[in-house]
């Protein structure tokens, strides 16, 4: 019996592997032919005024540059640069090198809403064929509506993005079936479950541990079977709010119950802003999204400033799939403590972008920890990430101790061709000088600096 179930749990990986890949296969061969035939789009209109066949023009083995000979890259004898001659395509290589740079210069696809639905009920549907459920039917869909403002905040996110949040939600899997099968064929009692997660909701909601409370509740809504929910906006005519509306959940049960949730996601239909009180987050996970910019960025509370910064951090993300990013720390000695200002730029899961964060700790502190600065040592600062002339995020001057922004798009690029601009103003010029000064004995020295009294702005292009 023991051999059966190793068998089927096998099997059970086996097919699931094969569903992902064969998923993933069939999206990199629909984007490189799209891709494909963007180019051949673009060659023959030949307009260089269109951006994108700029781009799609330039042959592998080109380097930029206006008037470069195709094969040397020395300048042309005749033509201003504007026309670039055919020539054959690089093999060898020299042919992979120029896929390197293509790559490098325009990046990769990222996963979209369509590829991660198909991962997802491929997955589901192997579950069902294992467990022998299929005979009653297709895996079911959850049963979710939004109102018209709802689904106007979904369409302006994915206008600009992979991430189609309205068809994710209503592609999502049946909630009810995990509480069907709990109570049927395991016996558990679903509904004393659920009392159990909300008295527990309740218990830390009441200690202030909002974050808790709401996984407690997600939790027991989960097991206690929901058939469906509506999403909506209402008003939320809170003075301290002005013009702002609350997203709210009415959710069904089996048991025929309904129960009104509301997350505290508040939305600026002006600006587009989806945010959470108390500058803690929406849903108090810790960030924020600007819909119409499909901008995620983390507010000044979040729950991250209460576990400062250390070099395992970085370690734990870099074995992840969903991040690949570069970072520089620069750290000095001021005012009988050791500080360190941090930067980032990369990918991170779906999204491009970075971060700035400043940090102390007492002066000979062991190891690699550095606590979060107290809110009157924190600093105005700015950050903008660009790739190949294209401004991917701006979040305007603030003083913070952690500027951040992640653009949402269809295409992830490599770090070393993001560039990132940033500044930061000092409150004094003995620590200006200090940080500068270990600007300039950074390793890698690929960060160059200017100062305007006590301000500081740095490029990182590399």
């Amino acid at each position: 019996m023991k051999k059966l179930n190793s068998i089927i749990a096998l099997l059970l990986v086996a097919t699931m592997l094969f569903g992902v890949f064969t998923v993933c296969y069939a999206q990199e061969n629909e984007a490189a032919q799209n891709d494909t035939n963007e180019t051949d789009i673009v060659g023959e209109d030949n307009n260089p005024d269109d951006p994108d066949g700029q781009t799609a023009q330039q042959e592998p083995g080109v380097e930029d540059g206006e008037g470069e000979d195709v094969q040397t890259g020395e300048p042309s004898a005749e033509g201003d640069g504007d026309e670039v001659p055919d020539s054959p395509e690089a093999t060898g290589i020299a042919g992979i090198l120029a896929g390197v740079r293509k790559v490098l210069r325009n990046g990769v696809p990222t996963l979209t809403t369509d590829t991660f639905i198909r991962i997802v009920d491929a997955i589901r549907y192997v579950k069902f064929i294992l467990t022998g459920r299929i005979i009653g039917g297709a895996p079911r869909h959850f049963d979710v509506t939004m109102d018209e403002d709802v689904i106007a905040v979904c369409k302006a996110i994915s206008d600009q993005s992979a991430l189609d949040v309205y068809k994710l939600f209503t592609n999502l899997p049946d909630m009810s079936d995990p509480a069907r099968f709990a109570g049927n064929v395991l016996k558990l009692d679903t509904a004393q479950y659920k009392a159990d997660l909300y008295a527990a909701r309740q218990k830390y909601s009441s200690e202030g541990n909002e974050a808790l409370a709401n996984i407690c509740w997600l939790m027991g809504a989960y097991i206690g079977g929901i058939e469906s929910a509506e999403i909506h906006l209402e008003p939320l005519n809170d003075p301290a709010y002005p013009g702002c509306s609350e997203i709210i959940l009415d959710v069904h049960y089996m048991d025929g119950s309904v129960e009104v949730f509301h997350p505290e996601i508040y939305i600026d239909p002006e600006t587009g802003e989806c945010f959470g009180p108390d500058e803690k987050g929406m849903l108090r996970i810790g960030f924020n999204c600007n819909a119409n910019d499909a901008l995620v960025y983390a507010p000044m509370y979040c729950w991250m400033k209460d576990f400062g910064f250390c070099v395992e951090y970085d370690m734990l993300c870099y074995v992840l799939p969903m991040y690949c990013y570069n970072t520089r720390r620069f750290r000095f000695d001021y005012d009988g403590r050791e500080w360190m200002v941090q930067i980032w730029k990369g990918n991170y899961m779906i999204t491009n972008g970075g971060e700035v964060g400043i940090y102390n700790r007492p002066a000979g502190s062991f190891g690699t920890f550095y606590n979060v600065v107290d809110d009157s040592e924190r600093m105005p600062m700015s950050l903008q990430i660009s790739h190949d002339g294209e401004l991917l995020v701006d979040i305007p001057e603030q003083t913070h101790w952690w500027v951040n922004g992640f653009k949402l798009g269809r295409r992830l690029y490599s770090p070393h061709t993001l560039q990132m601009t940033f500044t930061i103003t000092f409150p004094n010029e003995e620590m200006m000088n200090a940080f500068t000064a270990s600007v300039s004995r950074n390793f890698f020295h690929d960060v160059t600096y200017e100062t305007d009294g006590l301000k500081v702005t740095l490029e990182w292009d590399t």
